[in-house]
């Protein structure tokens, strides 16, 4: 392997130890010094891309509005783009919000912190909001999913699944129903969605 993509590797290890439900979100601003920090581009999270969509997609054909929680870089927008009307992403960094909006032109993209995010779009509700690989970051999940829920008929939430063990009982609660999980080779993902009553 290239000694640069170790050293990258390396210290995308070091900035990742300890961000895990503290809701101190330092190290991973720090992580878009490099770009696509996440190897979205990978053959591995193109297919999650992909099964995410085919999920979504199952619910609905398309989607008015569409809030995406956590768009770091964009790569994920690119796919929820053709299924929306209007998307709107939101993310910590805003390294990663400028090559968002460099990469999807059309949608809108903003910086916030995961607790802040919807006060930076009061009073907005959407016909979706996806939080894809993200809430495991924040101190305090159900309060977060709370907030969502309130600007939302149907939320949809996936997680890595060695975190996503810790953070389950989340998506236990009324409402909720977890989905097929998305597998890649040895990676799981955990997915579940959470509906209003009128949409279940």
């Amino acid at each position: 392997m290239n000694p640069v993509n170790v050293l990258a590797k390396l210290w995308k290890r070091l900035m990742l130890r300890g961000s895990e439900f503290g809701g101190s979100y330092g190290k991973l601003r720090l992580l878009y010094s490099l770009e696509d920090p996440w190897d979205m581009a990978s053959p591995r999270e193109q297919h999650r891309f992909a099964q995410t969509l085919a999920q979504l997609q199952s619910m609905a054909p398309r989607f008015g509005s569409v809030l995406e929680f956590g768009c770091g870089e964009g790569h994920q927008s690119l796919s929820l783009i053709g299924i929306s009307d209007r998307l709107h992403g939101v993310d910590i960094s805003p390294a990663a919000v400028a090559r968002a909006g460099n990469r999807c032109p059309q949608a809108s993209f903003e910086v916030a912190a995961l607790e802040d995010a919807l006060t930076i779009i009061p009073d907005q509700r959407f016909d979706l909001i996806t939080a894809c690989e993200v809430l495991y970051y924040a101190m305090d999940i159900d309060d977060i999913l709370g907030k969502l829920q309130s600007r939302t008929d149907r939320l949809y939430v996936s997680n890595y699944k060695p975190r996503s063990d810790k953070m389950r009982a989340s998506f236990a609660g009324d409402g909720w129903r977890r989905l097929e999980d998305i597998r890649f080779e040895d990676t799981v993902w955990e997915c579940f969605v959470w509906e209003a009553p009128e949409r279940r």
